[in-house]
């Protein structure tokens, strides 16, 4: 989505929900706009020829940030907008496409300075030191991240690994700290810039190459000319790199596919022209195929109806004519839906509250205060709480944590919960499933077997599945008080009173009874 803001001689353009960020600067913005009002033809970037850097890549960096490309771009003569547009297109690149630098960050430098070949390497963090950008002062690899704005922000990145990361040049100067911040004697352009060397360090190689395309076509646009660079990784069995890959990509898009998609009726012709407009060369190859151009730098085209898409903009999809669908439906809730509602109602009749509670959980809550060893659960990634690393596998612990709040109630006390749990698979497509689950539990002086099994008979009745308590055993449940509750050959859960330690593991002073089901899918009775 765009919007423009006249200023004086200046429009301020806002893009939002961008899927190519090949139009998150000011060059690619005019690009595709020569394009559109037919001023220009789409021109690819092309490259002037060999810098001659070489970029050693340290085999130690396989597991911390292994992956490294270059250019050199020559000529480019910035001025202060220029300079302003560059780096906002950096941070724009670093911040979503390179999810916050994880997967790719992007550095510039003043090429001339730099002494070939580099070095891009490890380094302890506690013995190396730089000045870094905007500084005066040299800093340990560790100060910048611990004191640093930038190290502050992207440190996470890299501070668990014993080396950091160092890019360095024939010298011995060190150019950076991937993905933190430039060194202030070498990264730092200004508008007296005439080469720049662009360089993207990242933790998956298609990224960083593609980001390193978007950035020196950009650069290209205000006159650079693009030198490629040659990365040689120290593994044995790898070989040279050299980038930026310049070459563009091409599809065969069926005219009648496109047709059906928009509801219209347009002639090769037509289309071969509005892809001109859209930044796509394309030609006939056949009575029904055009052969599609994508430039380098349009990373986001990857299926015909990408170039559907882009050819519905460049034919103004608000003059196409709005077609009804054929087929028209009323809105109700899924039986999965009606069934839950079902199941709350009966419990809710019984005398029961429902609760609502987090997907996301801690061991602490669900494994480790309910006696359970070997939970096979899935865990999170990036947690952003301690209380919050990992997915629920059974809504029981949820409902007693809420009830471990809320001893300052009167009692009995007695609630349910319906929700989904998340389960790890043995095998088949996918690692995880979503299941829903049924919990309820019941806390009074009197609470025993009886009472939860009498409202386990109501749920089911109201539901008409057939099923029977078979005695088992539960790490969570009382021996002699616990049971399997089976329909058939298949496993719905348990019922049973809570055995004494996991009472008092939740902080709880009277007994527990409670049961936990897997809502069975509609049609199985």
């Amino acid at each position: 989505m765009e919007s423009l803001d006249e200023q004086n001689d200046s429009v301020s353009i806002e893009v939002k929900d961008s899927n190519h960020p090949d139009i998150w600067s000011v060059e690619g913005i005019a690009r595709g706009l020569r394009t559109h009002l037919g001023i220009g033809k789409p021109k690819a970037p092309m490259l002037s020829g060999k810098s001659g850097l070489r970029v050693t890549v340290d085999r130690r960096l396989g597991p911390i940030r292994p992956f490294i490309a270059t250019s050199i771009v020559r000529n480019v003569r910035p001025n202060e907008n220029a300079l302003k547009s560059w780096i906002s297109l950096q941070e724009k690149m670093d911040l979503t496409y390179g999810r916050k630098r994880k997967r790719a960050s992007i550095g510039f430098y003043q090429a001339d300075l730099v002494k070939p070949p580099l070095r891009y390497t490890v380094g302890n963090p506690d013995d190396t030191a730089f000045v870094p950008l905007g500084s005066t002062e040299k800093m340990t690899l560790r100060e910048i991240v611990e004191k640093h704005p930038k190290g502050i922000e992207y440190g996470g990145t890299i501070s668990s690994f014993k080396d950091w990361p160092l890019l360095a040049d024939g010298d011995g100067k060190i150019l950076s700290l991937p993905p933190i911040i430039n060194s202030n004697d070498l990264g730092k352009i200004g508008s007296d810039t005439k080469n720049i060397l662009v360089e993207v360090t990242g933790t998956n190689i298609e990224t960083v190459g593609n980001t390193l395309k978007i950035v020196v076509a950009a650069l290209a646009e205000r006159g650079g000319k693009i030198y490629s660079c040659t990365q040689t990784y120290t593994d044995k069995s790898a070989k040279a790199v050299a980038t930026p890959d310049l070459k563009s990509s091409f599809k065969d898009l069926s005219v009648s596919y496109a047709n059906r998609l928009l509801g219209s009726t347009f002639k090769p012709a037509e289309m071969i022209r509005a892809f001109m407009r859209a930044g796509h060369p394309a030609r006939q190859v056949s009575k029904d195929v055009l052969r599609v151009e994508s430039l380098c730098y349009r990373i986001d085209i990857m299926h015909q109806v990408d170039l559907v898409e882009d050819l519905a903009i460049a034919l103004n999809i608000n003059k196409l004519d709005p077609e009804w669908p054929r087929i028209w439906t009323l809105g109700g809730l899924a039986p999965e839906t009606d069934r839950h509602e079902t199941l709350a109602e009966v419990m809710i009749g019984l005398g029961y509250q429902e609760l609502l509670t987090y997907v996301l959980t801690s061991p602490d809550v669900f494994v480790d205060k309910m006696g359970i060893a070997g939970e096979n659960y899935p865990e999170l990634l990036n947690p952003k709480m301690s209380t919050h690393t990992a997915m629920r596998s059974w809504l029981l612990p949820s409902v007693l944590n809420l009830l471990k709040d809320n001893t300052h109630v009167d009692y009995p006390q007695r609630v349910f919960e319906i929700g989904p749990c998340v389960i790890v698979k043995e095998n088949g497509e996918g690692h995880t499933e979503t299941r829903y689950k049924i919990a309820g539990v019941t806390i009074h002086t009197g609470a025993g077997f009886t009472e939860i099994r009498s409202c386990l008979d109501t749920l089911l009745g109201s539901i008409g599945i057939r099923f029977e308590v078979v005695p088992t055993t539960h790490p969570s449940f009382l021996e002699g008080r616990t049971g399997e509750v089976m329909s058939g050959q298949k496993r719905l859960g348990v019922v049973g009173e809570l055995h004494p330690r996991a009472i008092r593991a939740w902080g709880l002073s009277l007994p527990v009874a409670a049961f936990e089901l897997e809502i069975p899918p509609m049609g199985v009775e």
